[in-house]
């Protein structure tokens, strides 16, 4: 379909991939007016969990589009080198998913083909949706037969499959089956044939994803479940009512010791589903060989009443598609026989896209040959409320009451919510017109935004590496003295402290590790701070106690001096309080001897 260029941008020197489309394409019936279409669907969309377009256009008869250009692996790469993900993980993928839909489903973009090829992970964590449009774009050209469905089959919603109506709530489907898979290391359903996975997909129930992961719980069984449902209206409605579930049960599990419930009805089953306890599925049984092109992750639905029963389906159409697979075993496309076609050249063309406009644009309209009055009335509409939206569009000082707002959250997902307004306080801070304590004020959530990226980014790289037992002695050394910090903040800091002085001036050493390490004194100083300066208020009115007993009932006071020296003798920054303990005991007349 085309080829993928890693790129920098002249204007901004920013890196991107620029996805230069086949020159076939251009003779394709429609074709231009559907890129167009799309294109006007990407521009709308500017969030933090969505790959973000960056500018598009044509030359020597070449479409191409500059997307945002994401380090990292697809959620397919990771379970392809036999990551496993626990429910946390999971669930917090799944939440990133959800804003991601909630920001598109809202003006009017359906995905169609959420899979886990399309979901980025970031070296720090985050997950980022790719490919709006992309099934869309290309469902009506020569590359698949009349009435051929393109897409992941193995995640693909029923009614999808059938060929009726794309809603959102296909995409709802579709995260169902990714969030079983990231669970399950396996799709919700596994087959041979293109026919047999269509019918899987329209009448068959997915195994309880319990059974291949006994410790995700019951509840985030039940949300995949109903996510999976074969009558649309029996899902979960909306990817924000999912996104609150999913929260919901976070919360609630952590308040309950996050662990999982009734695990012990999952148990292997007599028909020969895998048993829990079984070594790990092999890459190669996540998707059934036989129902997967060779070096790709998409499943090409040509004319599924024929072809699909052909045990040489894919050999035929590759043959059709005009794909060769190269010596990596990556399908790429051959050179394409396309009768001569007389083509006037549109010329050179480039359009980018200003952050701040793609944020202004609402929904517009898909192209149509006809247009009904109904249908412009409804585009009529949608321009009037696109032109109030920009007009009444918020002012640096209600942005601002939203970042302040956002930071102030005390929920668990207070630094992803202040992460969406990355941005918003990078655009204010370079505008320039802003007072100095506010600017103090946002560089400081940047800051918090980068560190939270730098951590994730590093434990990311810490469990890989904890997995294949290879973790180096900076790294051994940094996470004992993480585990040490929880417990023990003061040995913690003073084990940290350590691991900066001695690996600061190695030019070999983990530099993210050694950024998180320094980022890990300066937040483990202020805890200590905090720390001591409540203790030693709750000493000072502890030992006031004492002094205000000695009178009245001095075996009490002296107990309370006495527990003072043992709790907090040999701790520096208790050694005032420690010493007037001392004092005190010495000060107690002794009884004399008989």
């Amino acid at each position: 379909m085309g080829t993928v260029f890693a790129a920098v941008s002249n204007e901004t020197g920013e890196k991107v991939a620029v996805k230069v489309l086949s020159a076939a394409l251009a003779h394709e019936e429609g074709f231009r007016e559907r890129f167009e279409a799309e294109i006007e669907s990407l521009r709308m969309l500017s969030h933090p969990n969505i790959v973000r377009l960056f500018a598009y256009g044509e030359q020597d008869e070449y479409l191409f589009y500059a997307m945002e250009l994401v380090e990292g692996r697809s959620l397919e790469e990771e379970l392809q080198a036999g990551r496993t993900f626990d429910w946390r993980e999971v669930t917090d993928i799944g939440v990133q998913i959800c804003r991601a839909l909630k920001h598109a489903h809202d003006r009017g973009v359906i995905h169609r083909d959420i899979k886990p090829a399309n979901l980025l992970l970031t070296e720090d964590g985050v997950v980022k949706l790719s490919d709006f449009g992309i099934a869309k774009l290309f469902g009506n050209t020569g590359m698949t037969a009349d009435r051929g469905v393109l897409g992941t089959a193995e995640y693909m919603a029923p009614e999808q499959a059938e060929g009726r109506p794309v809603t959102h709530r296909c995409d709802l489907y579709s995260l169902g089956g990714v969030l079983y898979a990231l669970l399950a290391r396996r799709p919700p359903f596994r087959a041979k044939t293109l026919v047999e996975m269509l019918q899987l997909q329209r009448f068959a129930d997915a195994e309880p994803v319990r059974r291949f992961a006994p410790d995700a719980p019951a509840e985030l069984e039940a949300i995949i479940a109903s996510l999976l449902e074969k009558d649309p209206e029996r899902r979960i409605p909306t990817a924000m009512v999912l996104s609150r579930r999913l929260e919901s049960m976070r919360h609630g599990l952590s308040l309950h010791g996050e662990g999982p419930q009734d695990a012990s009805e999952s148990t292997s089953s007599n028909d020969g589903a895998p048993n829990p306890a079984s070594p790990t599925l092999a890459a190669d049984d996540l998707v059934p060989p036989d129902v997967r092109i060779p070096g790709s992750d998409e499943y090409k639905l040509a004319d599924v009443g024929t072809k699909a029963a052909s045990p040489n389906i894919y050999k035929e159409m590759r043959s059709e598609l005009g794909m060769t697979t190269d010596m990596s075993g990556q399908v790429s496309p051959a050179a394409p026989v396309v009768k001569p076609v007389e083509i006037k050249p549109a010329g050179p063309r480039f359009t980018t896209v200003d952050l701040d406009e793609q944020r202004g644009l609402e929904a517009a309209p898909e192209h149509s040959a006809a247009w009904s009055l109904g249908t412009l009335a409804i585009f009529a509409g949608l321009v009037s409320i696109g032109a109030g939206l920009w007009y009444f569009r918020p002012a640096p000082e209600q942005v601002y009451e939203q970042i302040v707002k956002a930071a102030a959250d005390e929920s668990d997902n207070r630094i992803e919510r202040l992460a969406e307004f990355e941005d918003k306080i990078k655009s204010i801070l370079k505008s320039g017109d802003v007072a100095d304590d506010r600017r103090s004020e946002l560089e400081a959530y940047l800051d918090e935004i980068k560190a939270n990226k730098l951590e994730r980014r590093v434990e990311i790289q810490l469990k890989r590496r904890l997995r294949s037992n290879s973790l180096t002695v900076f790294e051994a050394d940094f996470v004992e003295a993480d585990n040490q910090a929880r417990f023990e903040p003061e040995a913690g800091l003073r084990k940290m402290q350590a691991l900066v002085e001695v690996y600061g001036s190695e030019s070999e050493a983990n530099q993210d590790l050694l950024e998180l390490a320094r980022h890990r004194v300066e937040k483990l100083r202020k805890q200590v701070k905090q720390h001591t300066e409540e203790h030693l208020q709750l000493l000072e009115r502890q030992l006031d106690r004492a002094d205000e007993l000695s009178d009245g009932n001095p075996g009490a006071a002296q107990a309370i001096w006495q527990a003072v020296v043992e709790l907090y003798d040999g701790r520096s920054w208790a050694a005032a309080a420690v010493e007037r303990a001392r004092a005190a005991i010495a000060e107690v007349p002794k009884e004399p001897r008989e």
